[in-house]
């Protein structure tokens, strides 16, 4: 039987909080490199989801670009308590843009 595969979520301590309620290992790394040692260690430990918070995105922006390419992990950018930033939109818009050569959540300029 395969393996199930995990799940972890990368922010400050408000954030993470539901999702560690819902099983997601959660980390809250206390500095930047902090956070780049957890990102890599997660991804050599093949974990197939990795969701951080657009704050953390600051500190692993080098390092999501390296795997954004590969299967696994999935990185997922999302907003923290302190709101949007856009900074997932941004990552998601500027992959579709590497894959497919066109921007295709460009608004309708009409």
């Amino acid at each position: 039987m395969a393996e199930k595969g995990r799940t972890a979520f990368i922010g400050d301590a408000d954030s993470v909080l539901g999702f560690r309620a819902l099983g997601v290992e959660t980390y809250t790394p206390e500095s930047g490199h902090e956070a780049v040692k957890i990102f890599k260690s997660l991804v050599k430990e093949k974990v197939s989801v990795i969701m951080i918070t657009e704050d953390m995105l600051d500190h692993l922006q080098s390092e999501v670009d390296e795997v954004v390419s590969m299967p696994i992990p999935a990185v997922v950018v999302l907003p923290g308590v302190s709101g949007s930033k856009h900074r997932g939109e941004d990552t998601i818009r500027n992959l579709i843009i590497r894959a497919v050569g066109v921007d295709l959540m460009a608004e309708d300029e009409q």
